[in-house]
C-alpha cells in the first residue's frame, strides 16, 4: 500500500525504499527526494517496506538500516559490530599485556672465533678448488697448443700425400699396364720391369701412397678431436674457477660480517685466534736459520731461505708474489728458487716428490693440512713451519697447530 501523507497527530516520516535505498518525502507523494517530477510513479512501491519514525537526517538518510521482513533479526547501527569488536578488544589486550621479547644475546669472542674459523676453512677449500682447476686448465691449454702444432704438420703431410697420389695416377694413365706378352718376349724380365719403372710396380706404389694418405687423414681427425676436447675442458675449467672464486669471496665476506659484530678490541682478539696457524714463533729468525742449516738438500735450503725472506707479507688468496702470497703460491715460488717446479695448488703439490711419514719429517719438507687438502707449509724442524696462513694474516713462522694430513720431500 502507498500513503498519501502523514496522519493527523503523527510526525513526518521518511519512507525507505529497500530496493533503491532512496528516501522519499511523504509530503511529496511517491517522488524521490531531489528527483525530477517527471519521474513520479516510475518507481513502484516495494511490498513490505518498513518505516522508521523520526525526523529526516540532514543528509537525507537514516543512520539505522531497516530490518526487512526477509531478515527480521538483522542487527542495525553499532550493534552490527559488537560481535567483531569484543574479540578484537580481547586480542589487543592480550598483545599489550604480553611481556616484551628479549633481545638476542651479544655474540662472544669465542662464538665469533668459531664461526670465522669455519667460514675461513670453507673459503680455503673453495680457493683450493679454484687453484686446482686453474692448474688443470693450464694443462689443457698446453695440450691444446701442442695439438694445434701437430694439426698443422699433419695437414701439410696430408696435402703432400694427396699430391703424390695424383702424380702416380697420372703416371699410370700415361704408361698403362705392362703387358704379359712384353714380359714373355723379353730375355730379361727383371730388366724389362726396371726399364719400365715398375720396380716396385706402379700399382704397389699407388697402394702405398693411398694407405699413407688414409693414415695421415685419420691422424689429422684424431688431432682435431683432441683439440676440441682440450678446448672444452679449458672452457669448463674457466666456469668452475669463476664459481669457486665467488664462493670463496662470499665465505670471506661472511667471516668479516661476523667480526663486525664485535667491538674493536674483541674483533682483533677473535681475528687473531681464528687464523689457523698455531702459535707464532718469538724467534722466527732463529727457527729459519736452524731449518736452513739442517736442510737435507740444496733445493730444500733454498726454499726455506726464500720463504723466510717473505715474513710479514700479507696473505691474499690465489696470489703468488712478489709481495703477497697464498699458501701454495709461497711454497711454489720457494721451491722454484731451488730449481724445483711445482703447480700452484696444495692438493697437486701433495702428489709431487716422495711421500714421508710425519714422524720422519726433515726441514724443507712440505706439510699439508685438512681433508681434502687445502693448506701447505714448509717444515723447519722442532714442530715449526713457515707458511702463509689465511686471509687477514701474514707469512709467518708458527707451530703446526695440528697433525699434518700428508707430507712430501722434494729435491
Amino acid at each position: 500500500m502507498r500513503s498519501d501523507g502523514p496522519k493527523p497527530g503523527q510526525p513526518a516520516e521518511t519512507r525507505i525504499d529497500v530496493q533503491h535505498s532512496e528516501p522519499r518525502d511523504a509530503s511529496r507523494g511517491s517522488r524521490p527526494l531531489g528527483g525530477d517530477a517527471s519521474r513520479a510513479g516510475e518507481i513502484p512501491a516495494v511490498e513490505g517496506a518498513l518505516r522508521v519514525a523520526g525526523p529526516t537526517p540532514r543528509n537525507g538518510r537514516s543512520f539505522f538500516r531497516p530490518r526487512t521482513i526477509g531478515n527480521p533479526l538483522r542487527l542495525t547501527g553499532w550493534r552490527r559490530y559488537a560481535g567483531v569488536l569484543a574479540p578484537l578488544a580481547l586480542a589487543c589486550s592480550a598483545v599489550f599485556a604480553a611481556p616484551a621479547a628479549t633481545a638476542a644475546p651479544a655474540p662472544t669472542v669465542d662464538s665469533v672465533k668459531k664461526q670465522v674459523e669455519k667460514l675461513r676453512e670453507e673459503a680455503d677449500q673453495a680457493a683450493e678448488d679454484y687453484a686446482e682447476t686453474r692448474e688443470k686448465r693450464k694443462s689443457s691449454l698446453v695440450k691444446l697448443k701442442a695439438a694445434k702444432k701437430d694439426y698443422a704438420k699433419q695437414k701439410d703431410r696430408v696435402a703432400t700425400l694427396k699430391e703424390q697420389v695424383g702424380l702416380l695416377a697420372a703416371e699410370s694413365y700415361k704408361k698403362g699396364e705392362l703387358s704379359t706378352l712384353d714380359l714373355f718376349l723379353s730375355d730379361d724380365p727383371e730388366s724389362a720391369l726396371a726399364q719400365s719403372g715398375y720396380l716396385p710396380s706402379l700399382s704397389d706404389r699407388q697402394a702405398g701412397a693411398l694407405n699413407s694418405l688414409t693414415d695421415a687423414q685419420q691422424d689429422l681427425l684424431d688431432t682435431q678431436k683432441t683439440m676440441q676436447e682440450q678446448a672444452d675442458e679449458a672452457k669448463a675449467a674457466q666456469t668452475k674457477m669463476k664459481k669457486s672464486k665467488e664462493k670463496a669471496e662470499k665465505k670471506l665476506a661472511s667471516a668479516e660480517a661476523q667480526l663486525d659484530q664485535l667491538e674493536a678490541s674483541q674483533r682483533a682478539a677473535a681475528d687473531v685466534a681464528a687464523n689457523s696457524g698455531g702459535t707464532v714463533s718469538d724467534n722466527a729468525g732463529g727457527d729459519c736459520s736452524a731449518g736452513a742449516a739442517a736442510a737435507p738438500s740444496a733445493a730444500a735450503k733454498a726454499a726455506i731461505n726464500f720463504a723466510c725472506s717473505q715474513l710479514g707479507d700479507p696473505y691474499v688468496w690465489a696470489a703468488a708474489g712478489p709481495n703477497s702470497w697464498d699458501c701454495s703460491g709461497l711454497t711454489m715460488a720457494a721451491y722454484a728458487s731451488g730449481g724445483v717446479s711445482l703447480p700452484h695448488s696444495s692438493r697437486l703439490q701433495a702428489s709431487y716428490g716422495t711421500s714421508v711419514s710425519i714422524s720422519a719429517l726433515q726441514p724443507g719438507d712440505l706439510v699439508f693440512f685438512h681433508s681434502p687438502i687445502s693448506h701447505v707449509g714448509i717444515y723447519l724442524g722442532s714442530g715449526m713451519m713457515v707458511h702463509a696462513p689465511s686471509t687477514g694474516d701474514v707469512v709467518k713462522v708458527a707451530s703446526m697447530w695440528t697433525t699434518p694430513s700428508a707430507a712430501v720431500r722434494l729435491g
